[in-house]
């Protein structure tokens, strides 16, 4: 039987869905109308309700590659009205910043992994978002809530991070709790490649896709998957584990119990031991036989891993992050054949490999739309 619905709960339904058709993009009284099947005395009262809030505002024209509409205004979101936290934590330290919804950093802070400790790990960041929001000038009652990303697996309903490998200071960290006590916000916490790959949803060079995967490469390896438009989050928001599929079962243990991983071979620091480099980006910017066999070994590693990923969940796309974005060219296209002569839709399908949206401060802003998300949930 379905819960009843109040008068109030409808009103802010409705604002909510209003608030997310503009987030993605300007548009008219007379598309949310269609959009949403609300009458259009329903659009223009809530229109008329949050121009007064100054949550939203007319655009003098139309927005770039739209046509103007007779007798029809643009709306869109009024920079500096809502703001939120974002905080990406991962295996150097953390990067925070304070967003406001149209997508501006009003403020940022880099905080490196050396300046956490065991007793006190999280005071650091709240530190920084206290002086963040001194900086800046945003009032608190303006800041909806803190997005905070972290590497899996993670438990997003108890708030809690699990025990992901060469993550050992953060294991069992109730950590939504404890910033929530300390910041006096809410709180929303979300797996770094599942957090990545919402972000790039319909982003511009993306490939506008419904089904893809996000495959994040640096000191680890994880995935976020889209699939009919909606991350798959899985029990807890632990999907995504990408790096944790055995690509050889006779492989070395990896710290997560597993044999083979795919971490423990094509993350970076894995691919490099052993070798004459210290980072990807000098094997990139090598012409020697060395770095092209390892650019080989990586292309091989990865494709392994998205053929089973990609007969498992039906994708059309997959786009490549961190640190392998640099000199990405050299690996995807590579890629791309490899996967494309494996699975078992080669004939009908062809997957394409792209890099992911790297706009300045993406992971910042990334942090933040969980918690815009969060807000204006559906």
């Amino acid at each position: 039987m379905a819960t009843p619905r109040n008068a109030d709960y409808i009103k802010d339904y409705n604002r909510r869905t209003f608030l997310h058709i503009l987030r993605a993009a300007p548009t008219t009284r007379s598309s949310i109308v269609k959009a949403t099947g609300l009458s259009r005395t329903a659009v223009s009262l809530i229109a008329d309700e949050l121009l007064d809030e100054g949550f939203i505002e007319e655009m003098d024209g139309a927005p770039e590659n739209a046509r103007k509409k007779k007798n029809s205004s643009y709306l869109r979101m009024r920079e500096g009205r809502s703001f939120a936290v974002g905080a990406y934590l991962n295996r150097d330290g953390c990067t925070a910043g304070i967003v406001d919804i149209c997508g501006e950093v009003a403020a940022k802070r880099r905080l490196h992994l050396s300046g956490f400790r065991a007793g006190d790990k999280l005071d650091p960041l709240v530190d920084a978002v206290d002086d963040m929001i001194y900086e800046s000038g945003v009032a608190p009652e303006r800041i909806i809530g803190l997005g905070l990303s972290a590497p899996g697996p993670l438990d997003e309903k108890s708030g809690r991070i699990l025990n992901p490998p060469r993550f050992d200071l953060w294991h069992n960290t109730a950590i939504v709790d404890y910033l929530k006590c300390r910041t006096d916000m809410p709180v929303y916490l979300e797996n770094n490649t599942s957090c990545l790959a919402r972000y790039n949803y319909k982003k511009p060079g993306t490939g506008g896709s419904e089904d893809y995967m996000l495959l994040l490469v640096d000191s680890g390896v994880g995935a976020g998957i889209v699939s009919g438009g909606h991350v798959l989050l899985g029990l807890g928001g632990s999907a995504g584990e990408f790096g944790h599929i055995s690509i050889s079962f006779k492989g070395e243990r990896c710290s997560c119990g597993n044999y083979g991983c795919l971490e423990t071979y094509a993350a970076i620091p894995a691919l490099l031991k052993g070798t004459s480099f210290d980072s990807w980006n000098e094997v990139v910017d090598s012409d020697s036989g060395e770095a092209a066999d390892i650019i080989d070994r990586e292309c091989e590693y990865l494709a392994s891993g998205i053929v089973s990923a990609a007969n498992l969940v039906n994708i059309d796309t997959v786009l490549l992050a961190g640190d392998i974005l640099y000199g990405v060219e050299r690996v995807m296209y590579k890629m791309e054949d490899i996967i494309n002569n494996r699975t078992i839709r080669r004939n009908i399908q062809r997957i394409k490999v792209l890099p992911a949206f790297s706009g300045p401060d993406m992971k910042v802003r990334a942090a933040a739309d969980i918690a815009f998300g969060r807000f204006l949930m559906i």
